[in-house]
């Protein structure tokens, strides 16, 4: 029995903009795991939000799903679905809303944190989670409504590799229970233990199989010696005010002019917070031992000079168009406008200038905003978690204009979930245990696959 049936539907955002999807078919039957997979800005997301009915503009074709079904969403950005401001709150929502007595509330909402791995108080704040501790929050505030159609946009991106281990234990479990499951995924592969149907988003059409890309040889000519010292920690504990130790450091870590090192720790490790403690914005941090360009950091002091890619980068994009968006920083530095063409053309997104960047896909959000950074040339690069919601293609420019800044003498520091050995880093960063360490990790020809 289908739960859920697309025949030849078709949606474009405006009247003159080309069509998103393309006389799209697909049909789910109970306890079956579908997976999508596309270029960056196919319309994955738009297919799972048209299922869910979050798009307001009408689509042609039929839309069927069975009587009684119950659908639950997961998007690609999690902070766009809260309501609540705890964690406890958040998964009970859905049983208020059920009216499931409160003695039998508390059970259930921390039955469906266990599921996901998320082990934290029921009073936490939920802005004091991680992007990726917030992914598996909103699974479990979905499990609690024991929906019949899953839909997970991107979660390999978010999850740390302990998070998608204990992902395919929930799938597995939701299958042997016949809930039905459509995942939208740039790394398929990573759930071939659970899909049964793999298919393809591409021009507005969705074909059937599994497409898999060969590895790209990926090589760092001519690397240079780097040069001085542009960011120093000493040992230090890192603390917000009135907790303990997040994490500790102990020993004296410094990023050089040219290299590119990776700060590789699991959700909810601090990444994040670090890097916006090291750009002066993270608020409520116990004062640390760090210099960036000679300066302790603050706000606003280092100009052109420094630049952060924010996990969430919708957060620093605000102009109307794309090309607005590049050309505002260099027109409130005096730099020369024409980087932000060539930027755009270097990234594949001249066709994306006169775009809103507020109605593009997470990853291509991502792209302008680091876009915007890039073409300003600074000497130091902070970069949060920059290959989310990529494909492969853009994975491979995104580290040839990272290799290129950094060649130029741009230091760069970016997060990962996981280990970055096959990729063009001069040294790793580990934060694992509540310690921060240093790990030498360089290679001068690796594959980026």
């Amino acid at each position: 029995m289908n739960l859920l049936k697309l025949d030849r539907v078709s949606f474009r955002y405006y009247s003159d903009s080309p069509l998103v999807l393309n006389e799209v078919s697909l049909s789910v039957r109970k306890g079956e795991c579908h997976c999508i997979n596309g270029p960056t800005g196919s319309g994955k997301s738009s297919l799972l939000n048209l299922i869910m009915g979050c798009l307001s503009r009408p689509f042609d074709g039929e839309l069927h799903i069975a009587d009684g079904v119950v659908l639950g969403l997961v998007m690609q950005d999690p902070n766009v679905q809260f309501i609540r401001q705890s964690v406890g709150a958040e998964v009970a929502f859905a049983l208020e809303n059920l009216a499931v007595p409160y003695d039998l509330m508390v059970g259930k909402v921390q039955a469906a944190l266990r599921r996901v791995g998320l082990y934290v108080s029921l009073d936490m704040p939920i802005e004091q989670l991680s992007l990726g501790q917030k992914y598996r929050l909103m699974i479990a505030a979905q499990l609690v409504y024991e929906p019949d159609i899953l839909l997970l946009d991107e979660p390999w991106a978010q999850l740390d590799d302990t998070g998608v281990e204990e992902l395919m234990s929930v799938l597995r479990r939701l299958k042997a229970d016949n809930v039905s499951i459509v995942l939208v995924e740039h790394n398929p592969a990573a759930f071939d233990d659970v899909v049964d149907q793999f298919w393809k988003l591409q021009d507005g059409k969705l074909t059937s199989g599994c497409f898999e890309s060969a590895p790209v040889s990926f090589t760092r000519p001519g690397y240079v010696p780097v040069g001085k010292s542009v960011l120093a920690f000493e040992p230090f504990e890192f603390c917000f005010e009135e907790q303990s130790p997040l994490f500790l450091c102990h020993e004296h870590l410094e990023l050089f002019e040219g290299e590119i090192v990776a700060l590789v720790g699991d959700n909810g490790a601090g990444k994040s917070s670090l890097l916006k403690s090291i750009a002066g914005i993270q608020s409520n941090v116990r004062a640390l031992p760090l210099a960036v360009l000679g300066k302790k950091p603050k706000l606003g002091i280092f100009g052109s000079e420094l630049g952060l890619l924010l996990q969430r980068p919708n957060r620093q994009l605000f102009e109307n168009t794309v090309l607005e968006e590049m050309q505002f920083s260099l027109k409130r530095f005096g730099l020369p406008l024409d980087n932000a063409d060539r930027l755009l053309s270097e990234l594949g997104l001249e066709h994306l200038k006169p775009h809103s960047p507020h109605t593009l896909s997470y990853g291509q959000q991502h792209l302008v905003a680091l876009a915007s950074l890039a073409s300003l040339k600074p000497k130091v690069l902070l970069l949060d978690d920059p290959l989310a919601g990529l494909d492969q293609a853009f994975y491979c420019r995104v580290w040839q204009l990272l290799v290129r800044l950094s060649q130029q003498g741009t230091a760069i520091l970016l997060s990962s979930h996981r280990q970055m050995s096959h990729m063009p880093v001069t040294r790793s960063w580990l934060l694992s245990d509540g310690v921060l360490q240093s790990e030498q990790g360089f290679m001068d020809s690796v594959n980026v696959g």
